[in-house]
């Protein structure tokens, strides 16, 4: 009772076809549960790809939140480092510094902090393939354009977050700045 389907569409008719002989074959009764199970390639590769989509939601889920919480340390640090500097900064105001001065200064070093976040991440990250390879944890590939999303990333993270910490630096009275201890 070989049952070939020709068209996609027809799995579902051609199942049910091979349900109904085996149940003949197996002599099952109508309130029987079946003692068979029929699997097509289709329903494979469906259920594969719906893994997959899981997977990639379940991984990007993931970076969002590593992103956010590395992107509000970068701001912390930021924070710290120009509230550390304030007298350099009222220094750098009452000599005639510009706003866009000390604005562009804080946010390269936050951009440099994020660079260096980046860079030890990519590193340990390809470091991490070889090793999950060799001991066939999950099947991974290499690729050249993930490592440099994820270091463009990283330095987005840091322009992003690094500039309020560096606007309100570039804000600061020159007054107030050489005041405070």
């Amino acid at each position: 009772m070989p049952t070939q389907v020709d068209n996609i569409d027809n799995t579902g008719l051609a199942t049910s076809s091979i349900t109904s002989g085996l149940r003949l074959e197996h002599k099952l009764k109508a309130n029987q549960e079946d003692d068979f199970r029929i699997l097509d390639a289709g329903s494979l590769v469906a259920s594969a790809q719906e893994s997959a989509k899981t997977m990639t939601a379940l991984l990007t889920a993931i970076a969002a939140i590593t992103l956010l919480v590395s992107g509000i340390g970068i701001m912390n640090v930021m924070f710290v480092i120009v509230s550390e500097r304030t007298k350099e900064i009222g220094i750098a105001k009452a000599i005639g510094g510009k706003r866009s001065d000390i604005l562009s200064q804080f946010l390269w070093e936050s951009v440099i902090l994020s660079m260096v976040g980046g860079l030890i991440g990519t590193i340990i990250g390809q470091a991490a393939i070889p090793i999950i390879t060799y001991f066939n944890l999950i099947s991974v590939a290499s690729s050249t354009t993930g490592p440099i999303i994820g270091f463009s990333f990283s330095v987005l993270v840091g322009v992003f977050f690094g500039f309020y910490p560096a606007f309100k630096a570039s804000r600061l009275d020159p007054v107030d700045a050489l005041r405070s201890e």
